[in-house]
């Protein structure tokens, strides 16, 4: 309320930033050099001047360095998101193979190549599953085969 919605930067020749949106809380007196997180030191940022402000208090060196560590961060949390989603694709085809009839190493081994296709229909990772596989399942798996089409 009180910095009205907008960044508070205000420029040397006594212009107001504009920026109403993306804005971000700044703390008046760094938090990391003794300054107290509180309402009244608190204000409102649009991202260019807040990083700038970081830049003229900390040097552009240290914030280069910070941004690079936190994008590095992010990619490492966006792979490892995939990964489990990947393994996750994998594991959901594993009962159904199972329920075909064939045993747990067949069905884990033949659910590893779903690990690539994560998005893809639980259908289709079924097929490209059971598509490793040379021969047709033993038995009671044949005629569910059979039936189902």
């Amino acid at each position: 309320e009180r910095d009205g919605g907008q960044c508070t930067f205000v420029s040397e020749a006594g212009r107001r930033c504009p920026a109403r949106t993306r804005l971000e809380f700044d703390h008046a007196d760094p938090v990391s050099r003794g300054g107290e997180a509180t309402a009244e030191r608190m204000r409102l940022r649009c991202r260019a001047h807040n990083q700038y402000a970081a830049e003229c208090t900390f040097g552009a060196g240290f914030m280069r360095h910070k941004r690079e560590a936190a994008r590095a961060a992010a990619a490492a949390r966006a792979r490892a998101a995939a990964e489990a989603r990947a393994r996750g694709a994998a594991v959901e085809v594993i009962p159904w193979l199972r329920q075909l009839g064939f045993r747990a190493e067949e069905a884990h081994r033949a659910a590893a190549r779903c690990e690539t296709m994560p998005d893809a229909p639980l259908e289709q990772r079924v097929r490209v599953a059971l598509s490793c596989f040379a021969k047709p399942p033993r038995g009671r798996a044949v005629r569910m085969l059979q039936t189902a089409t």
